[in-house]
């Protein structure tokens, strides 16, 4: 997770106002990252973007994840990448705050 917080961090203050997407630590992990939820309720994103479209709800204790580890940052926001059959891509963003990895 610091790895992954690094990541984010650096990408924030890089890039402030930006949207910026990358790999984040354990990327070659063979299971993917997976993340348990921590918020009684949060959003998954559509775009890793506060004003970006919230698909799906979970809620605290939910398991997410995806086949590869990815973080994005916008503005002050960091999300880490979760899959998501609701949406269009197939992939949905979190609040990297909202979530811990497991």
């Amino acid at each position: 997770m610091t790895r992954l917080t690094t990541t984010v961090l650096a990408a924030v203050l890089g890039c402030s106002g930006v949207l910026a997407v990358g790999s984040a630590a354990g990327a070659s992990a063979p299971i993917g990252c997976q993340y348990k939820v921590l918020w009684p309720t949060a959003g998954v994103y559509e775009n890793p973007n506060p004003n970006s479209v919230v698909v799906k709800t979970k809620h605290a204790g939910d398991i997410v994840g995806a086949s590869t580890c990815e973080g994005a940052a916008y503005n002050e926001y960091g999300y880490v990448l979760v899959a998501t059959d609701a949406a269009a891509d197939g992939r949905g963003w979190m609040r990297v705050e909202a979530v811990v990895q497991i």
